[in-house]
């Protein structure tokens, strides 16, 4: 079944996230960003990709996959201690495109504005970060990834996930792959922690993701991640700063 956009933005409960792995300039003191800015279709280089590789397709779901194709084969992963000397250093697409490296969220976020860009429409598209498990042994790490609703048979839709690096499974179409209530690939992909695209994120409670890190390649299993999310909102901080800087 064929679920509305409204359908789908109020399944689950709407919550302000915020990124404050950046510094002010000049500063050692916290930009406080809504992570919906870093999905960002309204972008000319967005548009000249897709235009010189011809990602946008006939179809949403070849859409997609042209996009978690590309996404694959352009960028190199590279972890955010190696790249910025920031244990959780989140880039905006236009940045991931000029530097060609990035950490498991910069592909995601990538792919998201890609894809939105393309014109999928924003309701079949998100960010995940949460739990990945490779095996039923194995410890589990964080991650995040993009997750897209697909065209599935019998004019049914549901959530896949639209992996670059961790388990890409970029050889199958949106329409077969395993579906991410399932786990996705092979069940690797577990309890998510929040969701995001450029109008929406979702979480049961406001999250702060700091500097610390909360995305980790499939070798990194430490257990620093749960520690990079706090359960505080800071964008009241953020207002009584501006309250005492304007005038009344």
């Amino acid at each position: 079944m064929n679920r509305s956009a409204n359908f789908w933005n109020n399944k689950w409960r709407q919550s302000p996230i915020t990124y404050t792995g950046r510094a002010l300039r000049g500063s050692t003191e916290r930009i406080v960003c809504d992570v919906k800015c870093f999905i960002t279709p309204n972008d000319t280089i967005l548009d000249e990709i897709i235009r010189d590789y011809r990602l946008q397709k006939s179809t949403h779901n070849d859409t997609a996959h042209a996009i978690q194709k590309f996404v694959v084969n352009f960028l190199d992963y590279v972890g955010d201690n190696d790249a910025s000397e920031c244990p959780e250093f989140w880039l905006f697409p236009f940045e991931t495109l000029q530097s060609g490296v990035g950490d498991c969220e910069d592909g995601a976020i990538l792919m998201a504005s890609l894809m939105l860009k393309a014109g999928i429409p924003v309701h079949r598209v998100k960010v995940a970060a949460g739990y990945v498990q490779a095996a039923p042994t194995a410890p589990q790490g964080g991650h995040a990834y993009c997750v897209y609703l697909a065209d599935r048979s019998y004019n049914n839709q549901d959530w896949v996930v639209m992996d670059w690096c961790y388990y890409e499974d970029s050889s199958i179409a949106p329409e077969d792959k395993p579906l991410a209530r399932r786990g996705g690939y092979r069940g690797c992909y577990k309890d998510i922690w929040f969701t995001f695209n450029n109008e929406f994120s979702w979480n049961q409670t406001s999250l702060e993701i700091d500097a610390r890190r909360i995305s980790r390649s499939q070798a990194d299993t430490s257990n620093e991640s749960t520690s990079a999310i706090k359960l505080i909102n800071p964008i009241a901080t953020v207002m009584g700063k501006i309250k005492n800087k304007v005038k009344n």
